[in-house]
């Protein structure tokens, strides 16, 4: 069943058919919408099963419409609502993991809208994080192991709970074979199918005249990823030429080098104290013991809970938590972050680690408190902060700067420019682009940020190989009329709200259109934001 929309802000999910009685009022609701009303036209669309892709807007708040899981965190859970019992649906598919999730291209049902009549591709723009990785360090299953040995050596430990040592050690060794964040076979798989989508999507760009320049971050992760892209690209179309820049860590790493970032993320009291807030949470806490209580017995959970012991330390875990002595939270949240990168694995056993342990209802909550964090660290941030994107404006005016390239390249053999980087690069260059109801909506000081107030999510900005692609088009018959489309995550999406379209219904922009509105991002101070 398909229902298509008329505005391009996409609302757009891919429900799978178990979902389907689930959301029965919900497609009622936007059939009534759809007869005699002024609202924004939805498309839904039945597809894989195990996977879902969802744009918000910003009228589905309003319409009672959420998106399945990430919007229904229930906060009113007590003491006696707690679920102990064991899990039995250990399906990967069906646990949140926030910017860990794995990519998910477009289902065959999604097509993009063609370019006006004259209008041909020259160029494209692009930037992605590399592909699904192992852990990047060995922080969180030292300190797990460190909780379950104390457990281990009082015999608190459930029967579950003496699992969880040798399920740990498979895990890592596995990641450790692989390489320490290095990319897994999906990894690879994930850009090695995109660069295949981008030349079938363009075929017209890449012929043995065209020249499309590569640069990375330096990371092994994301040089592997450009590779595998590249693989991919030059799979069916192999004659043109491929220019490999220097790595640029100052374009692409930019979070590690810019001082004023950094001294923000480090002092500013503000973040610290939402996220403590999203923490220390009455919820968290419950479903925290709701976890542990799988794994260790009561007497230890009290143990944690009243943080009674010293042979634990916080170090380089969780530098913003600001605590030194782990709780029954942290135990959770490390136990969390380590599984969370579970699906990039091929073996099943591996790839459910993180549905063995945490129940559908506590991993969208985990998933939840991650994305508090990329958030507020990285994201759209307070109301008035700007240290968090500020500093991909570099960025954005390299973007504009390879647009004008291949404009003014008279040969028109230039025909883009592929950025491969990290999330760390994607998250602040989504916010400053302000996607509208999408990477656009920063929290009010007062508020916190949370899934029923605010559309940002993790598993949707940036997911393992998240990319953001703008394509120019030039008219044929006047070179001096250019448009650009953006895609995000290869489905189309708007620019800021300031910035209007060729038409109420087009997501193709005028480029003059787009320099004017994102004018006061391109002029850069005399330090170039340290």
């Amino acid at each position: 069943m398909t229902i298509h929309r008329a505005n391009p802000k996409i609302c757009l999910f891919c429900l799978s058919n178990k979902l389907l009685h689930h959301h029965i009022k919900k497609v009622k609701l936007l059939t009534s919408l759809l007869i005699g009303s002024t609202y924004t036209f939805y498309r839904i669309i039945l597809a894989n099963p195990t996977s879902y892709h969802y744009w918000p807007d910003c009228r589905t708040q309003s319409l009672g419409i959420q998106e399945e899981g990430h919007n229904d965190l229930d906060s009113s859970k007590n003491e006696n609502e707690l679920d102990f019992s064991p899990i039995t649906e250990k399906d990967d598919s069906d646990r949140f993991y926030s910017t860990k999730t794995s990519y998910k291209s477009p289902t065959k049902d999604y097509t993009l809208s063609s370019p006006p009549s004259g209008f041909k591709p020259i160029c494209v723009q692009f930037l992605a994080r590399h592909g699904s990785r192992t852990l990047t360090s060995h922080s969180y299953d030292i300190q797990t192991l460190k909780v379950w040995q104390l457990a281990k050596e009082r015999n608190m430990l459930t029967h579950l709970g003496e699992q969880l040592k040798e399920d740990i050690e498979r895990f890592m060794k596995e990641n450790n074979q692989i390489g320490v964040g290095q990319l897994t076979e999906l990894g690879r798989k994930e850009h090695s199918d995109m660069g295949a989508r981008l030349v079938s999507r363009l075929p017209m760009l890449f012929s043995s005249s065209s020249t499309i320049e590569v640069v990375t971050s330096g990371k092994k992760r994301v040089v592997d990823s450009c590779q595998c892209f590249l693989s991919g690209l030059t799979r069916s179309q192999s004659s043109f030429q491929i220019k490999h820049e220097v790595p640029n860590k100052t374009l692409l790493y930019f979070h590690k080098s810019c001082s004023t970032y950094q001294n923000f993320k480090q002092t500013d009291p503000h973040i610290r104290k939402k996220i403590k807030e999203i923490k220390n949470l009455e919820q968290t806490r419950l479903l925290a013991r709701q976890v542990l209580q799988r794994i260790y017995q009561d007497e230890f959970l009290q143990l944690l809970a009243n943080e009674n012991h010293a042979n634990l330390s916080m170090e380089n875990i969780d530098s913003i938590n600001g605590t030194t002595r782990p709780n029954e939270v942290d135990a959770v949240l490390w136990l969390y972050a380590m599984f969370s990168v579970a699906p990039a694995h091929k073996e099943s056993h591996l790839r459910n680690m993180l549905a063995k342990y945490f129940n559908r209802e506590e991993s969208n909550w985990f998933a939840y408190i991650s994305d508090a964090q990329e958030y507020y660290i990285k994201g759209p941030s307070i109301k008035g902060t700007t240290a968090t994107f500020d500093m991909a404006r570099p960025l954005l005016i390299d973007f504009f700067s390879s647009i004008h390239k291949c404009i003014e390249d008279s040969s028109k053999a230039m025909v883009g420019c592929l950025r491969f980087a990290h999330a760390e690069t994607i998250i602040p260059f989504a916010s400053l682009l302000q996607i509208p109801c999408f990477s656009d909506q920063a929290v009010d000081l007062n508020e916190i940020y949370r899934y029923d107030n605010n559309s940002w999510r993790g598993a949707h900005i940036s997911p393992m190989a998240a990319n953001i692609q703008w394509e120019i088009y030039q008219n044929e018959n006047d070179p001096h009329q250019i448009l650009v489309r953006m895609l995000y995550n290869e489905m189309e999406v708007r620019f800021k709200d300031n910035c209007q379209s060729i038409a109420p219904d087009s997501y193709f922009y005028d480029f003059n259109e787009l320099k004017r509105a994102y004018a006061p991002l391109l002029l850069l101070p005399n330090s170039e934001l340290n």
